[in-house]
Parts: structure tokens; C-alpha cells; sequence
């Protein structure tokens, strides 16, 4: 499948807030098409920070033809790219803490209502069912959230990694050797999110497959022990 109808299919349609959280490809694109297909790029490449963070200094670069003649749209290229990053790594670090945070609550919830059954507390079986029901509901809200934003950061890599080797292809540059190496980006580290992801299957499979039980709203031997239990 494509980026472009990955991206509408898969994310956009789904959390259409996100729209603007994606790597900007077609104005990227278009920078590099004004460019001239030559191998004589003085994009200083060589001068490129290893953490890509664009440094004022470099906003006068441009780029030369064969005969000479200066582009300056080639020395916006850099400093864009760098702005895109910083976008989606803020994004992708905003979103995981809120993502820490909402996880957390809910194991909370989870272990008041076990701390209510222990202490004997009243449950009729509809405001039983209510509770695990909507407790349920919220884990698997944030767990396909978390899924999509796995995807959000494959469909950004994918789509930097595309338009790094257009550039240097057009320009004769090594600019996707350099940024290859700088595989430490935020939205590049997934660790903590997939073990979010991992932690959150393991409580709905652990809390949640007795649909029996939820269903009739009564919170039963079995049941019990489940709320109970340290997650």
C-alpha cells in the first residue's frame, strides 16, 4: 500500500486531529523539484548537527548548478526538515506521556473496584456491570490509540527515509547516510510505547474474557480475584 493511502486509510480517517502530525512529504517534495538536478551541493552536509536541529547560521545555504548559478530555496530544504522533526518528536513525546498518565488512572480504577469488593462494598448488578464495562471500554480505547500512534511513527520514518534518498538522488548529497545514523529520534524509540501496548493486552486479557460474568453483573469467584490482583 502507498504512504499517501495508508496514511488516509489508516490514520487520518481514524484520528482526523492528528492531520497536521505527519511529516509535510509534498512540501518537501516540492523543494526539492525547484531544485536543479546536479551533483554540485553545497547543502553543508558536512556542517549538519548530528542531532539535525537546524542552526540559524545555515539559513543563508544554497545550491549550484553547472553554470554556477545560486538556488536559494536549496538551503531551505535543511532547515525545514528540521522543523518537521522537532513536530513529530514533540508530538510523539506529548502523546506517550498522556499515554503513561491514562494508562496509570485506569489500573487505578481497576484496583478501587477490587479494594471495594475486598472491604464488602455494595454492588448491585447493573452499576457492577457499568463500571467493568466502561473500564473496558477506556483500555481499549487508549490501546488502539497507542497501536495508531506505532503506526503514525513507521508511516514518518518511511516517508523521511523516501524523501531523504530523493534528495540525495537529485543532489548528489549524502544527507540519508548522516540522518540514518541518528536512529535516537523520539519517534524513532518505541520502547516505551510497546511496552505500553504490551502491558495494556495483557490487563484486557487477564480482567476481561469472562464476558459472562460482566455481562450478568455480578462479581463472582472467579471474577474476584482477577480485580484483585496487582497488575
Amino acid at each position: 500500500m502507498k504512504l499517501a493511502k495508508f496514511r488516509r486509510t489508516h490514520l487520518e480517517e481514524t484520528l482526523p486531529e492528528w492531520r497536521d502530525k505527519f511529516l509535510c512529504y509534498k512540501l518537501l517534495k516540492k523543494l526539492l523539484k525547484s531544485l536543479p538536478a546536479t551533483t554540485a551541493a553545497i547543502t553543508a552536509v558536512d556542517s549538519l548537527p548530528r542531532h539535525l536541529e537546524f542552526q540559524p547560521a545555515n539559513a543563508h545555504l544554497a545550491v549550484a548548478d553547472g553554470s554556477g548559478e545560486f538556488h536559494p530555496l536549496g538551503g531551505l530544504f535543511v532547515p525545514i526538515l528540521n522543523e518537521e522533526l522537532k513536530k513529530l518528536n514533540d508530538f510523539y513525546v506529548d502523546k506517550e506521556e498522556e499515554f503513561v498518565i491514562r494508562f496509570q488512572e485506569l489500573k487505578g480504577r481497576i484496583e478501587r473496584v477490587g479494594e471495594r469488593i475486598s472491604c464488602g462494598g455494595v454492588f448491585t448488578s447493573e452499576t457492577f456491570r457499568k463500571e467493568v464495562m466502561d473500564i473496558r471500554k477506556d483500555f481499549v480505547t487508549i490501546h488502539g490509540e497507542m497501536v495508531l500512534l506505532k503506526k503514525h511513527g513507521w508511516w514518518n520514518f518511511r516517508a523521511l527515509v523516501k524523501i531523504l534518498k530523493k534528495y540525495d538522488k537529485r543532489t548528489g548529497g549524502v544527507l540519508s547516510l548522516r540522518f540514518m545514523q541518528l536512529d535516537h529520534q523520539p519517534f524513532f524509540t518505541t520502547e516505551t510505547l510497546t511496552r505500553l501496548v504490551r502491558e495494556c493486552e495483557a490487563t484486557l486479557e487477564l480482567l476481561f474474557p469472562l464476558e459472562a460474568e460482566v455481562i450478568d453483573g455480578t462479581p463472582t469467584t472467579q471474577v474476584k480475584p482477577l480485580l484483585n490482583s496487582k497488575l
